[in-house]
């Protein structure tokens, strides 16, 4: 088959039957910001405030001209082939309107044969992004339609709204008798000792088609031929598939599933596991009293072919704001990045983009595991035909896109949508119809309605929570570190967790805004507020000043505020996600929020800057969740004179091996100084498990410095060191009350108790 790209001219218009305005060239996959930018000269989108340039594109039609010239040998079929328009479209071929709709992740194609041997002019029309009212200008816009709801405005996403012909599009000539549109599923018998496939595809007429499943070593393990007419099933038999596992728990074989006719080929890969959603051990008892008038707290235990996994990652949301620049080599560094820091899976938030398929291979080969939320985010979407007619569509052709990648591990309908701001249940049409959805195309992978579900957590996102009236008074000597809620805390899952800080001073000059602006660090500030360091999820969030003042007891400069929030972003990640790891098996999932970012943020949670820069706290995260370490817990990171240290040592193991029996040492550590505080001996730890072992003290006094760390060390297994940092807030130096619980009454986020 022969695939031609098309030159495009791109122009807009106020009004769909107006005059095109201001044609230029048009690059395809792209967004119509993109190309206009750059006829235009914009300055790049990302820094200050340009992303506002683009505002004047929301309320426009925009026009994708073309010519169709092409001819044809007998029973050769031409098909126009759009792999994604973005949004609502309008397909016209020599003036008459041949296809539309709306959608961003469902194929287009049209059959064009009956225009050959002439040039026809081609039009695609976009249509204005659709805006459920037209005020105010927030997420809510998105709320009656499929477009992911994040590019309307969110705290980590500026509002700049895509749109455009963001995926592949092409004319492609068919020989009669070649295959296309393959389709594919699968069956794992109970006891994963046999598996069958079935695979479809169409059919340019007639012709002898062969399907083929090529084993991992490159044999081929099962094969059938037909004789096709139009359309093709076949379904291949094979005993003893190897199975695919996340990484850590064995190996990631894939198959390639090849249909064969008229001299030409289609494939897909494809790998064989069986994923469950199940109880978590002691889930019930803390959570149901007495007589259940309700379900259970959801299952939130993966088991991957039969074996348990704790799940240990990171939230993922768009690559880029325009998805059509996430490129491969984007995806192999940030999802490289994620495995060196040691994770086995990844969230994909709800409200985001759908990734390429690029993405999903990759996590194939790397044993990353995959949440996949549909679209939908912090929102009512409403019950009528037309929104569910639409979503019932993307959601089919999403499953049937993703559902032969083993790395997606189960299917949810979006994000935080039983919460107060958004309103639905599990009696809203549009969750029973994903539901339906992923049963009827995908039933052996899970789904879940929404997250957080009861018992799987959500927040919170900073560091120390303040009391509502002290916060109002920028009282930060008192508040609760969100390490010490978490402890208390009795949760089957963290879904979302972050600890906030700032990007370097560095990447904001390069990436953010000038020297002056730089200088000019408030809340008042239009750059540093419109990149997220101000009123982005509450008035203080996310550069974290009122921790800054909590643990250091303030800041001078800019330098100085920056420096800090870094340190403190850095220390509570790690200690965050150990304490995490250390309530399993109660607790089977730690995943933060987020991993990276679409656009450069001057603060946030992220622990990757964009495009693909490292953040310090990466490190400790992954340092943090190494299969084996030894782990230091402690009540909290802060201290001031006259308190007491109370440390216990842990062993945690995630790997499949039995963690032995050792001697750590502990010491105190302040600048080059190092002073031995215990000795302190385990015992074996049996895979997949944790040990608690001894414990120490530590009077905080004046000779201990503003900062200071404790090191666990073991000579025999160095692997299993680790450094753990903290602050004595120098300004407070009484052994006073100097934090308070938060109570019920207290803006503690959604963060679920």
């Amino acid at each position: 088959m022969s695939k031609t790209p098309l030159a495009w001219i791109l122009s807009h218009a106020k009004e769909k039957s107006g005059t095109p305005l201001q044609p230029i060239s048009a690059t395809v996959p792209g967004a119509v910001q993109l190309d206009f930018a750059k006829a235009l000269d914009y300055a790049p989108y990302y820094y200050g405030l340009n992303f506002q340039q683009f505002d004047w594109m929301e309320d426009e039609y925009f026009f994708y001209d073309t010519e169709l010239d092409f001819s044809l040998a007998k029973g050769e079929l031409a098909r126009l082939c759009f792999m994604g328009l973005d949004y609502k479209y309008e397909i016209e071929i020599d003036g008459r309107a041949v296809a539309a709709g709306e959608g961003a992740f469902t194929p287009v194609t049209v059959d064009v044969s009956a225009f050959a041997g002439r040039k026809t002019p081609l039009r695609v029309t976009l249509f204005p992004i659709p805006k459920r009212q037209p005020q105010p200008q927030n997420r809510a816009q998105a709320s009656a339609c499929c477009k992911p709801p994040s590019s309307y405005g969110w705290d980590w996403h500026p509002r700049l709204v895509p749109t455009g012909i963001w995926k592949e599009a092409y004319l492609e000539i068919l020989p009669a008798g070649a295959p296309f549109g393959l389709d594919a599923s699968y069956v794992l018998t109970e006891g994963l000792d046999a598996v069958i496939v079935h695979a479809t595809c169409c059919v340019n007429g007639e012709g002898t088609l062969t399907a083929k499943l090529i084993a991992p070593d490159g044999t081929v393990a099962a094969e059938e031929q037909l004789e096709a007419e139009e359309h093709a099933d076949f379904t291949l038999r094979m005993t003893d598939p190897q199975l695919w596992f996340p990484r850590g728990y064995g190996n990631q074989p894939l198959y390639t599933l090849e249909i064969d006719g008229a001299g030409e080929r289609i494939c897909r890969r494809i790998g064989f596991r069986r994923s469950r959603l199940v109880g978590n051990p002691g889930a019930r008892d803390q959570y149901t009293k007495g007589f259940p008038k309700g379900p259970d707290p959801a299952p939130a235990t993966i088991e991957i072919n039969g074996v348990r996994v704790f799940a240990k990652g990171s939230n993922w949301v768009n690559t880029e704001i325009f998805p059509s620049l996430a490129t491969p080599e984007r995806y192999d560094e940030l999802l490289q990045m994620a495995y060196d820091a040691n994770m086995n899976i990844l969230r994909l938030w709800g409200g985001q983009y759908i990734n390429h398929d690029y993405f999903y291979d990759k996590c194939d080969e790397l044993g990353i595991m995959i949440w996949q939320e549909f679209m939908l985010s912090c929102n009512l979407y409403p019950d009528t035909d037309e929104y569910l007619t639409v979503l019932k569509q993307e959601a089919t052709s999403i499953v049937k896109q993703l559902r032969t990648h083993p790395s997606l591990t189960f299917w949810c309908g979006g994000n935080e949508l039983f919460n107060a701001w958004s309103g639905l249940s599990c009696q809203s049409h549009p969750l029973r119809l994903l539901d339906a959805i992923c049963y009827e195309h995908d039933r052996n992978t899970p789904f879940n309605m929404t997250s957080p579900l009861h018992g799987m957590a959500h927040g919170s996102y900073v560091k120390v929570v303040f009391p509502d009236a002290e916060r109002r008074a920028s009282d930060y000597s008192h508040g609760e570190e969100f390490l010490a809620h978490v402890k208390r805390s009795r949760n089957t899952a963290y879904t979302e967790f972050g600890c906030n800080g700032a990007a370097s001073r560095d990447y904001i000059l390069k990436y953010v805004m000038d020297e002056k602006d730089y200088a000019d660090c408030n809340a008042e500030n239009p750059v540093w507020k419109s990149h997220h360091a101000f009123r982005a999820w509450n008035e203080s969030c996310w550069l974290g000043i009122p921790e800054v003042h909590h643990f250091f007891g303030g800041y001078t400069t800019t330098d100085d505020l920056i420096e800090k929030s870094i340190y403190l972003q850095d220390l509570c990640y790690k200690t965050m996600f150990e304490e995490m790891r250390r309530q399993a098996p109660l607790c089977a999932m730690a995943i933060n929020w987020d991993f990276n970012e679409p656009w450069p943020a001057a603060a946030g949670n992220s622990l990757v800057s964009w495009p693909n820069v490292k953040k310090s706290c990466l490190a400790e995260v992954g340092a943090a969740l190494r299969p084996t370490l030894l782990s230091l817990e402690t009540p909290r990171n802060r201290y001031v004179k006259g308190e007491v240290m109370e440390g216990t040592i842990w062993l945690l193991n995630d790997s499949a091996e039995e963690a032995p029996a050792l001697t750590a040492q502990v010491y105190l550590v302040c600048g080059e100084q190092k002073t031995k505080l215990a000795e302190i001996s385990t015992e074996n730890v049996a895979p997949r498990e944790n040990g608690k072992f001894g414990g120490f003290t530590l009077e905080i006094t004046e000779s201990i410095p503003e900062r200071f760390a404790i090191a666990v060390e073991c000579q025999e297994h160095p692997t299993y060191n680790s450094l753990y940092r903290f602050v004595r807030n120098t300004t407070l130096s009484t052994t006073a009350k100097t934090r308070t619980v938060v109570g019920d009454n207290d803006d503690f986020s959604d963060f679920l108790r």
